[in-house]
């Protein structure tokens, strides 16, 4: 019990309380599987091992009209998933239901806040997607062509951004960054586990351990959603680390003990290899993103001309009407005076 309800009631009632709480939360009810998503977190491969838990079909994953950079991608469209339930739109007695003690899996995936930043700052602004475009005047926006000293100082003025005093819209309301203690729920969430990205081979195991004791067959994780560059000690010199660790103050407190920040800044510089990829990348997202704009309006336009047409179509009817109704009328006037 959570303050006198049912746990899963409660859980329920938080998840609901958290911007894209319930839409975050993936089902496997058959397999007794239960996924909380937070972004950058190896989500992309996590949701599409869920949809395979599921059942769905993965040609329901594609990316048809929408301006998505690669097929892995229409994974995150909600609506696209049709067998996998939505914890709201379970009954009362099936959430109950939902717990480790009653032999379900209940997992999510943390991530250091100060590589996971970089990693969607990387994903959403500068390889350019067409979510991106919007933002493309701001003082902040990452400068093309990139070269890693740009990189470097335009990652720094988004952790400026990120860091002011009234939260920018990004901060406040998109969950890549978002802090993740925030976002996971745990005071009504009962996971079984919460691991560290670093920790995948581990989350695997524990889950097809799971997945025996129901008779269910291991699975396996695809890797998806890679970014051209990786994070690297320069990144965070002049104040930015310090600066991201108290952005992120929550998420450092709960899980900091998990993440050696070492091996960052022991990375190899990027190779110009490495930057030219990225460059590709960005002019792909954006020549993606004018094109599914100059489609979007054509549709419009398309759909404004039958609009038009249709209009004209009914206007011509009302007037042969009329006129069917003026010759019927004269006839009926001929008639009479013959008489």
């Amino acid at each position: 019990m959570i303050d006198g309800q049912p746990a899963t009631d409660a859980m329920l009632t938080r998840l609901r309380e958290i911007p894209g709480g319930v839409w975050r939360t993936y089902i496997a009810p058959e397999s007794k599987v239960v996924f909380e998503a937070l972004n950058k977190n190896a989500c992309t491969s996590l949701k599409w091992m869920m949809a395979d838990l599921a059942g769905e079909d993965p040609e329901s994953f594609r990316a048809r009209d929408m301006p998505y950079l690669d097929d892995s991608e229409p994974i995150h469209n909600r609506d696209l998933w049709k067998i996998s339930p939505r914890l709201d739109s379970l009954t009362p007695a099936q959430r109950a239901e939902i717990h480790p003690d009653n032999g379900w899996f209940v997992f999510a995936v943390v991530r250091d806040p100060r590589v996971r930043l970089f990693s969607a700052w990387q994903n959403k602004l500068l390889i350019e997607t067409p979510f991106s475009v919007r933002w493309a005047k701001e003082w902040w926006y990452p400068r093309h062509p990139l070269t890693a000293e740009t990189v470097i100082e335009d990652f720094a003025k988004f952790v400026d951004l990120m860091g002011q005093e009234e939260p920018h819209w990004l901060r406040a309301k998109d969950a890549h960054f978002r802090d993740q203690v925030e976002m996971l729920g745990e005071d009504a969430v009962p996971y079984t586990k919460i691991y560290d990205i670093s920790e995948i081979k581990q989350l695997q195991a524990d889950l097809n351990e799971h997945l025996a004791a129901q008779g269910r067959p291991p699975v396996k994780l695809p890797r998806a959603n890679p970014t051209p560059l990786k994070a690297i000690g320069a990144l965070y010199e002049n104040g930015v680390r310090e600066k991201i660790e108290s952005i992120y103050a929550a998420d450092f407190e709960r899980f900091g003990h998990l993440w050696d920040f070492s091996r960052t800044e022991a990375a190899e510089p990027w190779t110009q290899a490495a930057l030219n990829a990225c460059e590709q990348e960005a002019s792909l997202g954006k020549r993606i993103g004018e094109l599914y704009r100059i489609a979007r309006d054509r549709k419009k336009e398309l759909a404004d001309t039958r609009a038009e047409l249709d209009a004209a179509k009914r206007r011509i009817a009302e007037l042969e009407a009329r006129t069917s109704l003026r010759g019927q009328a004269r006839a009926a006037a001929s008639r009479l005076r013959r008489r």
